[in-house]
């Protein structure tokens, strides 16, 4: 049941040392971000690794997040007590303090270009011409347990609009939705855990209007106890996995209805043949669509760190990926690398996916 991938690029990482690393797919070509305590760097993965931006951190490991403008102007950094977007030169532009909020958890940050045109993909260059206007919308805390503050700014960080909004509230995320001239066309909030809650909105006389609460959506019900995956190109189907880590699932869009299932019981046994690494196998939310066609689908030992150094066990984090076919759920067979334990796999959905080592990224292809 092995395959072997073909591999198509491999992108060094530079300066790895310190630096924390991750992938990132919602753009058109995915990108690596690369973030030291001295800065945070992005790199377009294409046929090679081109840094396309970098930014100098506010101040040194006290920044839990960071957003990136659309045309890459700017990065909005959620520092110690305040956002801080600072320019490609260092230069800070502007500030928005939250005081001892947490915004590693509930700080949320879009960006919209106005003036007729279509909602760019995120690193769109084009985004924001001379006919457009960017603005930026982004929480602060309300005060309030049940009430979310979104301020919107221009791009200089002039302050447009402040809209409280009666819903959200403490320990509640918060998100804007857009329609397709990137507009404000609803709100929606969401827990630790459940579905979430949608409401109506519209932008109207300087600022968020909020509207109707809308009608559960179905599919929030049906995956309330899933983690989403992603969705083919065709937007036809979607896959999703369960909390407990015991199945993935493909469902027909836009009913949701379970059209194939994986389950921990179709891989092999644990510690026998193509699963021999694993000792208790869970399923990870690190799978996906490579293709409309294909999937991969990785399984993990979740790491037991009480038995691997008080008792000398060997219950190590292993990892394996998987080839599955989404119409049946259908395994293909596990990726065999060159190299040894393959941990972090990201697919990109045009056929490849790509795994993350130490020093460097692969990028690989059936």
């Amino acid at each position: 049941m092995t395959i072997t991938p073909r591999l198509v690029a491999t992108y060094p990482i530079p300066d790895r040392d310190g630096a924390l690393t991750y992938l990132d797919a919602t753009e058109p070509v995915p990108r690596l971000v690369v973030r030291s305590t001295e800065s945070l760097r992005l790199y377009e993965l294409g046929e090679r690794a081109e840094l396309i931006a970098e930014f100098a951190a506010p101040s040194p490991n006290r920044w839990s997040r960071h957003w990136v403008a659309p045309d890459l102007s700017f990065a909005v950094f959620g520092a110690e007590t305040e956002y801080v977007a600072v320019a490609p030169d260092g230069t800070r532009l502007w500030t928005q303090p939250y005081g001892t909020w947490e915004v590693s958890r509930w700080g949320s940050l879009d960006f919209s270009v106005t003036g007729g045109a279509s909602r760019p993909a995120a690193g769109d260059s084009g985004a924001g011409g001379a006919d457009q206007e960017l603005r930026i919308w982004l929480r602060l805390p309300s005060g309030l347990p049940d009430s979310t503050l979104i301020v919107t700014l221009d791009a200089e960080g002039t302050v447009l609009a402040r809209s409280m909004l009666p819903c959200g509230g403490y320990e509640q995320s918060v998100s804007l939705l857009w329609d397709e001239n990137d507009e404000v066309a609803g709100v929606t909030v969401s827990g630790e855990r459940g579905a979430s809650t949608y409401y109506d909105a519209r932008w109207e006389s300087g600022g968020i209007v909020l509207g109707e609460r809308l009608p559960q959506d179905p599919g929030s019900l049906l995956l309330s106890g899933r983690d989403y995956l992603g969705t083919d190109s065709r937007n036809s189907r979607c896959m999703t996995v369960d909390r407990r880590r015991r199945d993935v699932s493909w469902h027909s869009l836009p009913t949701y209805e379970v059209t194939a299932s994986l389950r921990l019981g179709d891989f092999p046994a644990p510690g026998t043949g193509d699963c021999s690494v694993h000792n208790d196998p869970q399923l990870s939310t690190m799978s996906g669509f490579v293709d409309d066609d294909t999937a991969i689908v990785t399984l993990y030992n979740p790491y037991d760190e009480a038995a691997v150094y008080m008792f000398g066990r060997d219950r190590w984090r292993e990892n394996s990926h998987w080839l599955a076919d989404p119409a049946t759920g259908a395994l293909h067979g596990r990726i065999e690398y060159p190299m040894a334990e393959v941990d972090n796999v990201m697919p990109v959905g045009d056929g490849t996916w790509i795994t993350e080592e130490w020093n460097a990224v692969y990028r690989w292809r059936r």
